[in-house]
């Protein structure tokens, strides 16, 4: 039977918007994210999931009926980037850049055994922690670790390790790694208004915002993603006017929202009515290598007249999971073979690995 059934998901993949429509009835879900998802679904950004996030969603909203917030969101959030295993392609990288050090401090912390993950799995979270927690130590951006707050770094039951009498997580290490490369490229000083595209927890965005606090900030994304960002840069910056605009159709209407507030929460399809530069940058982190072709065009072809400026990470090389269907062999997403079709006009300023993993390249473009 089971046999049969795969065979049947490949020529019929899997639809998140069937699930939804035959138990939003039924799910015990919060009533913002219930809210969130029926416009969701309704809306014309639908149409750019790709077949791994419809699987994924639906197995999301599948532990989610019935779990408490918190818990919630601390599971749901490790799709984003939580690593509980590691091959030596991720953290070559990470283990050069301190080859040069003769003697790192290593305490019990190592062996310590986090919520939720098997042994195996708490003592590969943990010396990642202390591998990154070393590699940022050697750059400008160390300084602003006791910045992050554990309230949303460490809110949602997520794992950790204290060195050095700070409570680490990946979260943060990789966040500040991200920002101190977008600092050196395109200068935060020179940064008003940002887009970012796919901002999975909020981590990133929230590091972001911490150390340059008078952003204009705007975060594209769909549920369960949406609401869970919307969750903690709400619980991060209390005293900052931040909504979700996803209902909003009048384009003046909708860019004045977006003027009046720090933070605001948009759907895909809705950037298609925002002005031409409207922003002064746009980041996509950990996120176009799990769209189809299409998706990645058309934000593209929206980049193209939204900024000037452009930052964005992805695997190296990478088969999107789940687009092997009855009717081809899979989606393949090769940089270095042009899967991307970077367009024409966009100058490449750095194309970079990042420290971790270390097979995820990061580039950064000037749009001309």
């Amino acid at each position: 039977m089971k046999k049969i059934l795969r065979q049947y998901h490949k020529i019929f993949p899997k639809k998140f918007g069937n699930y939804w429509k035959k138990n939003k009835s039924i799910l015990n879900i919060h009533n913002d994210l219930k809210e969130i998802t029926n416009s969701f679904v309704q809306s014309k950004s639908y149409n750019f999931v790709s077949n791994y996030w419809h699987h994924l969603n639906i197995e999301n909203y599948k532990f989610l009926d019935g779990v408490d917030q918190k818990k919630g969101i601390s599971v749901i959030a490790r799709n984003f980037y939580i690593f509980t295993d590691l091959y030596d392609p991720w953290i070559d990288g990470a283990i050069k850049n301190l080859s040069d050090i003769k003697n790192i401090k290593v305490n019990s912390q190592l062996f310590k055994k986090q919520n939720e993950f098997t042994h195996r799995q708490s003592i590969f979270y943990n010396y990642l922690c202390f591998l990154l927690y070393y590699n940022l130590k050697r750059g400008n951006y160390f300084k602003f670790l006791s910045e992050l707050q554990d309230k949303t770094y460490l809110g949602f039951n997520d794992p950790f390790v204290e060195i050095d009498n700070i409570n680490i997580t990946t979260d943060k290490i990789v966040s500040l790694l991200d920002c101190e490369k977008i600092d050196k490229a395109f200068n935060f000083d020179k940064i008003k208004t940002v887009l970012e595209i796919g901002a999975g927890s909020g981590r990133t965005s929230e590091a972001i915002m911490t150390i340059n606090n008078n952003l204009n900030y705007v975060i594209c994304d769909i549920p369960p993603a949406i609401y869970i960002s919307y969750i903690r840069l709400k619980t991060a910056f209390p005293n900052k006017k931040i909504s979700l605009l996803i209902d909003i159709n009048d384009k003046d209407e909708f860019q004045k929202n977006i003027k009046s507030n720090d933070i605001s929460f948009v759907f895909p399809h809705q950037l298609k009515t925002i002005d031409e530069k409207f922003f002064n940058f746009v980041l996509a982190i950990d996120c176009l290598h799990e769209m189809d072709k299409k998706t990645i065009k058309y934000y593209f072809d929206l980049i193209n007249d939204l900024t000037n400026n452009f930052y964005f990470s992805i695997w190296n090389k990478t088969i999107v999971p789940h687009s092997k269907t009855f009717f081809n062999s899979g989606q393949r997403l090769d940089f270095n073979k042009n899967d991307y079709n970077i367009p024409e006009n966009w100058k490449c300023i750095f194309n970079e690995n990042l420290i971790f993993p270390s097979n995820f390249l990061s580039l950064g473009y000037k749009i001309r």
